[in-house]
């Protein structure tokens, strides 16, 4: 028994050394790993410390050359869309049939927006006892470290006191501010649009009221930092900003530089303005898609219900945040359908509207639940055209259509591709007639109806709009017009 005794203490203490030099191997390993990454991002810092240093230089001296003037356009307004004055329903004796519908248009799938070609860890964290502001953007509170010795003036609008400026802005001691814009725009998810209007506010709480050039020099500087493609113009004695989308937007006044829209941010800008022209390196075209809503200060609307009318349990209700609705009535309206459907719908409408679908369409076939979500969207919403309701064209983000008191054609549809998409799990395409917005969904079972073949799948119509439409119908007059397909 003795011997035995020792045979397991030392079978037990061969096992602890063990596990102690594995564990030692794996610190090791990490501590080497960790010093690894540490030299790795040093030397990514220190070289793209290099690469802003001399583009900045160069940058200022290029400032100093002759500005060209040029004409500013007229902003264009959202292009007029002849919809039904009232949302069609169907005949109660009409029953889909299989019809394939005329070949359509099929427009290129959009670019996936990029994430930002700057993220906050490539520029030197500020001090933490470097002081602070704070500003609101829609609501929400923001802060970011900022000394008084930031804060600087334009003794005139002249090339070389631009150059001057943009010299300034260039020292390692505005690297904290930049910093910290790119982390706020990290933490609440903006978009390039958000991020803009981010640095809009800022600026304007950082300098005074009277040093509005200084702080759109401020934002600019920010923003080709940022890694966005940007302009500056000089208009009756005030300094405007330029900046480029991938998709037109609507009721921005622009200039035309090598056959791209640089987009006025400052409406009151018209006429003749000196532009300086020159491109920073490794710039990007800003996107006015949104991958998703930005994440600010909830603020709850009113609680309103919504109920499908077909199926009579299907009811609702929903706050949205009115911080949000801030945002998006703000946002720019664009050429981009993708950018209302793919921005989805913000947690709070989520949080109270999925649990409620799911229960419904739970068990159901694909046809019956798509069904079901169908008419939720055909008849839980009035019907208004935006000339009736806003009085000029503006798509609604989703949850939009659960703020406003009506919604249309293009609401609909953008409504109902996103609760196929995240109930579902089905491809959605948009369908454009002219005048008209529905949906096309492929499923994976055997669904009967009128359908467009695209890349040899079946799309399958569902109109949103078509009152009391089921799965497979389209309105009459669309039989066999020619549409246009609008991936997502």
């Amino acid at each position: 028994m003795k011997h035995a005794a020792i045979i397991i203490l030392a079978f037990l203490m061969a096992g602890t050394v063990s596990a102690q030099t594995e564990r030692e191997k794996y610190e090791a390993a990490k501590r080497q790993a960790m010093g690894q990454y540490a030299s790795q991002k040093k030397k990514a810092m220190a070289e793209y410390a290099a690469f802003r240093k001399k583009a900045n230089e160069d940058y200022a001296r290029y400032m100093q050359e002759a500005w060209e003037a040029m004409r500013v356009s007229k902003g264009e307004k959202p292009p007029a869309q002849p919809k039904p004055k009232r949302a069609p329903q169907v005949a109660p004796d009409k029953l889909p049939e299989a019809t394939p519908l005329p070949t359509p248009i099929v427009v290129p799938s959009p670019r996936q927006v990029p994430p930002p070609p700057v993220p906050e860890e490539n520029i030197p964290e500020p001090a933490p006892t470097t002081p602070t502001i704070q500003f609101a953007l829609y609501n929400t509170p923001c802060i970011v470290h900022a000394s008084d010795n930031l804060r600087f003036t334009l003794p005139s609008l002249s090339e070389k006191s631009i150059a001057e400026a943009w010299k300034a802005l260039s020292a390692e001691k505005y690297d904290g501010l930049l910093h910290d814009c790119l982390e706020q725009r990290s933490q609440l998810h903006l978009s390039d649009w958000g991020y803009i209007r981010l640095l809009k506010n800022m600026s304007e709480r950082l300098l005074p009221a009277q040093n509005s050039n200084e702080a759109v020099l401020l934002q600019m500087y920010l923003l080709t930092q940022s890694g966005m493609k940007v302009r500056i113009a000089k208009s009756d004695g005030r300094l405007v900003l330029l900046v480029p989308f991938d998709h037109d937007i609507y009721n921005y006044s622009y200039i035309t530089i090598d056959d791209t829209h640089y987009y006025v941010l400052d409406k009151q800008a018209t006429g003749s303005v000196e532009v300086c022209k020159v491109a920073f390196p490794k710039e990007q075209v800003a996107s006015i898609v949104m991958n998703e809503l930005p994440a600010l200060t909830s603020s709850p609307s009113a609680k309103r219900t919504f109920e499908a009318k077909q199926f009579g349990t299907l009811k609702v209700e929903v706050r949205v945040n009115k911080s949000l609705i801030d945002f998006l009535s703000d946002y720019p309206v664009s050429s981009s359908w993708e950018c209302y459907a793919n921005a989805s719908l913000s947690p709070e409408v989520k949080d109270a509207l999925y649990p409620v679908l799911r229960s419904q369409i739970k068990g159901k076939s694909q046809k019956k639940a798509a069904h079901m979500l169908l008419d939720f969207v055909q008849t839980a919403f009035d019907y208004a055209t935006d000339q009736d309701q806003f009085g000029y064209e503006r798509p609604l983000f989703g949850d939009e259509s659960f703020y406003y008191p009506k919604n249309d054609c293009e609401d609909r549809s953008i409504l109902y591709s996103i609760l196929v998409r995240d109930l579902l799990g089905l491809e959605v395409v948009l369908v454009h007639w002219t005048g008209h917005l529905g949906t096309a969904v492929c499923f994976t079972d055997e669904v009967d109806g009128d359908y467009f073949t695209i890349d040899g799948k079946k799309y399958v119509i569902c109109d949103p709009t078509y009152i009391g439409a089921s799965v497979g119908m389209t309105m009459p007059q669309f039989k066999n017009a020619k549409a246009k397909i609008v991936r997502l």
